[in-house]
């Protein structure tokens, strides 16, 4: 993407960060803010790259993250048994059961 978004900047490539001006900085900031794709269709299922398998979903408090089987143990991410599509939504996952485990752990007094 780091070409597309260069090139749609106007910015010259050439040149050194060092020597690009302030406002072409804040006008490329608000390049990447506004930048907006049109997602038209799913890659294959078979080109997905995620890891199958890990805890089960079955064994994890959703409202917590913690082990059902072993107190004060969390877990987040790819370490559980869920998968999703390609494009983001594994990370999303991953991003969200991190953040609830961690505030569940804090709520506990462990951070």
């Amino acid at each position: 993407m780091i070409p597309v978004i260069v090139k749609k900047s106007g910015i010259n490539p050439e040149i050194k960060c060092n020597q690009i001006t302030k406002e072409a900085r804040r006008a490329f900031v608000e390049l990447l803010k506004g930048f907006e794709l049109s997602i038209s269709a799913f890659r294959p299922i078979e080109e997905a790259i995620v890891t199958s398998g890990g805890v089960k979903v079955s064994e994890i408090n959703p409202k917590t993250m913690q082990s059902k089987l072993t107190n004060r143990l969390y877990f987040a991410g790819e370490v559980i048994d869920v998968d999703a599509y390609t494009g983001g939504f594994n990370l999303q996952i991953a991003f969200c059961t991190g953040r609830l485990a961690a505030n569940s752990i804090k709520k506990q007094g462990g951070l």
